[in-house]
């Protein structure tokens, strides 16, 4: 069954707390976006010099993000040169931290990986994301290193509420010709209406935003991305 990600991009902690506040009873992972005004123009909380305290709370283990303790957070870093700010993000948290190859410094990644502590590996997974125009062979280096590929469906990452772009139909076919023994996600204007034909491109995992937090039905909502999915899934093994 298709994997079903809710993402946040938050612009205060309270975003991320009224976010997860409607989703933690129905999934088991979270993925919080951030941005740091320099990978896009768009800057979320850690990188807008909101709620400091709180930051230098958690960063003290004096508090968690909301509900660490039952759900899961993967973080969507689209941030230039990451590596830098590893130290907080593992802080935080989370079981799984996406990069987007297209704000890598290649050695300072290498070296990152080649050094995390077995602590740190055995707790969080890693992933890489690559935009619509990406030659997806950028991303051979990092294979020993990654779980997933993350195709993105938008021209422009670090806002949500974008079209849809075709493209990435092209992305995941050449990335499930590459690498099919990673796991593939979409990230980027998923809707019902695309939702299923992902699935049958050969999606794993699809994170929604806009389609399913601008609803009033959140759980309705979910359920029947879950149906759609659930259909084209079928539809693959008939």
């Amino acid at each position: 069954m298709t994997r079903i990600i809710p993402a946040i991009l938050p612009h205060t902690y309270r975003g991320i707390e009224m976010g997860v506040e409607k989703i933690y009873e129905i999934v088991p992972a979270v993925q919080i976006d951030f941005v740091d005004g320099h990978f896009a123009p768009n800057r979320t909380w850690l990188f807008n010099n909101k709620d400091e305290e709180t930051i230098e709370a958690i960063m003290a283990e004096d508090m968690g993000l909301p509900f660490w303790d039952t759900l899961n957070y993967e973080f969507d870093l689209m941030v230039k040169e990451p590596i830098q700010h590893m130290p907080s993000f593992i802080a935080l948290g989370p079981s799984k931290i996406t990069f987007h190859i297209e704000g890598l410094d290649h050695d300072k990644t290498i070296e990152f990986f080649e050094t995390v502590p077995e602590i740190i590996r055995a707790a969080i997974s890693f992933g890489m994301a690559i935009g619509t125009a990406t030659d997806p062979k950028l991303i051979e280096p990092y294979l020993p290193y990654i779980e997933s590929i993350q195709c993105m469906g938008i021209q422009n990452p670090g806002f949500q509420g974008q079209s849809f772009d075709d493209r990435v139909f092209d992305q995941i076919k050449a990335v499930r010709a590459l690498y099919s023994d990673k796991i593939i996600t979409v990230d980027g204007a998923v809707s019902l209406e695309n939702a299923g034909q992902l699935v049958e491109a050969g999606v794993d995992e699809l994170v929604i935003g806009s389609a399913l937090f601008q609803n009033g039905d959140i759980h309705g909502t979910m359920e029947a991305f879950q149906k759609v999915c659930s259909n084209a899934t079928s539809q693959l093994e008939s």
